[in-house]
């Protein structure tokens, strides 16, 4: 799909995942179409002329890291069928982003995946994880769409990858309206106390700079309203959004 990176007002889509996954398969990396709700979901939208993908790859790590690594390259992203802008992360960072924090942490936290002690004793490593590859990550993510040089014309932002992002495309695009939606259970206040002070604060201030959040369901939108109100005192403000025209809602 031939498209120049000035083409104005495109709607653009960010995820983690692009519409293909490199995979370990008879000892060496293989393509394969990407499976899963979240590809098939933004699939044909993505097929559109006016649309743009945004997706994260990782630069290939060392041969002797390949086989636990986790990463998907952009040659490997590269579709006919879809404008494809691939986001490269340095290995290190993809794998602290993606598998230390993305996985191991928020999906478990949110699936309600946790130990006696919950997350009291994340250690160094963890949090080096959260600064150097998960926020990293999404500050690279912003700032490739804002050097793309693609006029936006708005956001869809996918899943728990990238919570922190609707808050910096916000500072950047302050008049550009976006979506996050979360495609897995959001967790009550108590479970999200579980992870450290600063790391909910980004996670509910960030999805809080999108103008629509969404959730899979009714019963995951009111948990994630119990967090704003409970974590962030933000009960005031969420009702004072709702009631303008332009303004906050969960669906």
């Amino acid at each position: 799909m031939n498209q120049t990176k000035h083409s104005a007002g495109n709607l653009i889509i960010v995820s983690n995942r692009g519409p293909n996954d490199f995979v370990w398969q008879d000892d060496h990396w293989a393509v394969r179409p990407a499976s899963g709700g979240l590809v098939s979901m933004i699939d044909p939208l993505a097929r559109q002329p006016d649309v743009t993908w945004f997706c994260c790859v990782s630069e290939a790590p060392p041969t002797s890291e390949s086989r636990a690594a986790l990463f998907t390259t952009a040659a490997d992203q590269t579709d006919p069928e879809h404008h494809i802008v691939p986001v490269p992360l340095p290995s290190k960072i993809y794998q602290a982003y993606y598998g230390t924090i993305s996985n191991e942490v928020l999906w478990m936290l949110q699936h309600h995946l946790v130990g006696q002690f919950g997350y009291s004793s994340l250690d160094a490593e963890r949090h080096r994880a959260w600064t150097d590859g998960y926020l990293e990550a999404n500050l690279r993510i912003a700032r490739a769409i804002r050097e793309s040089g693609i006029k936006p014309r708005a956001f869809l932002i996918q899943d728990y990858h990238l919570y922190p992002l609707p808050a910096l495309l916000r500072k950047v695009f302050p008049d550009v309206p976006s979506l996050h939606f979360t495609h897995i259970p959001f967790p009550d206040f108590a479970t999200l106390k579980l992870i450290p002070q600063s790391w909910r604060e980004t996670i509910l201030q960030g999805l809080l700079g999108a103008d629509v959040v969404g959730m899979q369901t009714d019963w995951d939108s009111r948990p994630f309203l119990g967090c704003c109100e409970e974590l962030l005192g933000a009960k005031g403000r969420l009702q004072e959004r709702n009631r303008r025209s332009a303004g906050w809602t969960t669906h």
